[in-house]
This record gives structure tokens, sequence and C-alpha cells, in this order.
């Protein structure tokens, strides 16, 4: 008849490649994103887009844990007073998003919990946060403050989410919570207890107004200059956008945005700065549209900013162990490492110790 059989979801078909097994995590996923006071639609398509969403849910959580093997709460937490803005942004967020899916479990409303965890991970997360995340995550030494405070952050949103998604995909919870490693553990937990016996709790992360001006504004500059970023790879002028320096005319009207983003500009902690929220290797200000009219590709019409934006190859030297690029005067401080950046150097000695050799002359010239 017209039916599905729920088995033939989660173990799959006779032919595998046709009707592959989906496991009773989409199957759960499915039933608990439809709005079931209309009619409700199933098939190998819709399954499919389930399978999808479910696969980003995964991959999202997989990729935070993966990057928590070195973090103990009681020896690295940062307080949230002295967090970086755009994680500070995060955890509002956050915050936000798990009322939501508070509200939405108390009325039953399971199909507005899928969207909101769904939207969080998607957007918030995999399209920004994790994005940006990943050059303090990988770059630095171990130990280094901004390292330690994305960790921070990935730890509150791991605990959230595990608890937020357990109703809805107890397997993929279970797994979280069972590869957590001990010292990341609530007192009172271990590996052989169940998620189900975590207390439901939402965090309490107030928004600051300006803090989330300034960093939203940064998110919709950066669907801006990633579609000129996209011109530039179609047209072979760019690869990575790490190889881009991006110019901004704010417009005679704009003080304001011109401000923020100025401010952001500013930033000398490498992880609210312009440059490393936009992934660039540069970001600059112009006065005139004109300033903009020379390099090779632009936007055109209407931005999400009001904020016109030309694009074009920073003129400097790639670091072959981060590849940003960066002014010639960063390298050479280190006669063992003489291709990488400073920062990188400094990571480089961190891990193997101070006998790495400085190159006095180079020291000297960066001091200059």
């Amino acid at each position: 008849g017209n039916v599905v059989n729920p088995l033939e979801v989660i173990e799959g078909g006779a032919n595998k490649k046709a009707k592959p097994a989906y496991g009773a995590d989409v199957l759960r996923l499915w039933a608990a994103s439809v709005d079931f006071s209309g009619d409700v639609s199933i098939g190998d398509g819709i399954i499919k887009q389930v399978a999808d969403s479910y696969r980003k849910l995964r991959n999202t959580v997989r990729y935070i844990i993966g990057n928590l093997h070195d973090y103990d709460k009681e020896k690295h937490a940062v307080e949230v007073k002295d967090l970086p803005a755009v994680d500070r942004y995060i955890l509002a967020r956050l915050s936000e998003t798990m009322k939501e899916v508070e509200q939405a479990y108390d009325k039953y409303d399971f199909a507005n919990a899928v969207q909101a965890l769904t939207r969080f991970c998607v957007s918030d997360l995999s399209n920004f946060y994790l994005d940006t995340a990943k050059d303090r995550l990988y770059i630095p030494e171990l130990a280094h403050p901004r390292r330690r405070s994305c960790q921070t952050v990935l730890k509150v949103i791991l605990d959230s989410l595990t608890r937020a998604l357990a109703p809805i995909l107890p397997h993929l919870a279970e797994d979280l919570h069972l590869n957590l490693p001990e010292q990341q553990r609530e007192p009172g937990s271990s590996s052989s207890s169940s998620v189900f016996e975590n207390r439901w709790s939402v965090p309490e992360f107030a928004r600051d107004e300006a803090t989330d001006a300034d960093i939203g504004l940064a998110r919709l500059l950066r669907n801006d200059v990633n579609k000129v970023l996209e011109a530039a790879r179609q047209a072979k002028t760019l690869g990575a956008s790490s190889e881009a320096e991006v110019l901004l005319y704010c417009g005679d009207g704009a003080g304001q945005v011109r401000e923020s983003l100025e401010r952001l500009a500013e930033s000398q902690n490498e992880v609210d700065n312009l440059q490393y929220l936009l992934l660039v290797s540069g970001v600059r200000f112009v006065d005139s549209e004109q300033g903009i009219s020379g390099t090779p590709h632009q936007s055109e019409g209407d931005t999400e900013t009001g904020v016109k934006v030309g694009v074009q190859r920073y003129v400097g030297v790639r670091c072959e162990r981060c590849w940003n690029h960066f002014p010639e005067t960063e390298f050479g401080i280190s006669k063992e490492f003489p291709d990488a950046c400073q920062r990188c150097v400094a990571a480089l000695q961190a891990q193997n110790g101070p006998a790495i050799e400085e190159n006095s002359d180079a020291v000297a010239a960066h001091a200059a």
C-alpha cells in the first residue's frame, strides 16, 4: 500500500544503495520536524532531506567535541567577563536558542524545537562562529588564552546541545555523553551513566547591545565580502580567502557603520579583529568610492550592510604554517623556522621549548 515501513528507514531495504539504512535518530528527527496539525508527508526524498539535516547537526557537535580533547574546565575555563566579544555574542545566542527550545518542549512543539536547534547549529555555529574559530583553535599553542576562551565557549555549547538534542536524537546525545573525557563530566556523572540522568538547564548569558550590534554587522559584512570573494575565485584571481585584502567604503551617511567596523578592525586580541572575522589577510577603509574602483572585484548593486566592497590580492608573504599572509617584516624571526610568521614562531617555541634560535637582525627589524 501507500506506506513507508519504519524498519526499512532504520535498517535499509534489500538494495542498500537505493534504500540506505538511516538509523532510528533520522526517523525520530522526521517525526519531530513535521507539522502534525496538517497532512504529514513522508517518502524517500523527504527522508533524504531529513538525513542531510541530521548530518549537519551531528557534524557540528562532532567538530566541537573533537576540539575539547585537552580541555579541563577546572584548570582552563575563562571567566565570561574576560571572553572576547564574539564569544560573548555566541553565548547570548545560545541562551536565546535554549530558551526557545525549552518553550517549544513545554508546548510539545517539537517542530519549532528542531528548527531552533538547526538554525543555531547551521547559521550561528557552522557558518559563522566555528568557521572563524579555526584560526585560534589550530594556530596558537595549546594553552594560549584565545584558544582556551574558545574551548570554554565550546564546552558550554556542547553541554547545552547535548541536553537539547536528547529528547529527539537520544542515540546521538548518548554518543556525545559517553565520549566525553572524564575531566569534562559533571559532578556525579560517569561514562556508565546516561545523558538522561543530567538535569535540564538553560544557560543565562545576557545580550550586550553594543556587542550584538558590532558582531551582527560583521556577520552581514561577511555575506557581502564572501560574494565578492566567490567572484574572485571564479575568475581565478584568488584561491583561498586568506590571499585577499578587502577594501571597504562606508559612504558619507554611514558614519555609525564605519565606526562600528573600525572598532572591530582595531581590536588587538586576534579574535574580534575584522580581519579574522572575515578570514582575510587585510582590511582597509577608503574615503571614496574611487578608492575601490581600481580593485579587480567589487560588490555589485546594494549590499546587506550598505558598504561597498572591493577585493584584491594581498601584497605580502604567506606563512607556511598558518597560510595567512603578512608583511615581509613578520618573517625571519626564527632561524629554524624562517618561513613562519611571528605568531606561528611563538606557538612553535611554546611547543618545542626555548631552544629555537632567534634571528636577532629580524627581531630588531620587526621591533622597528
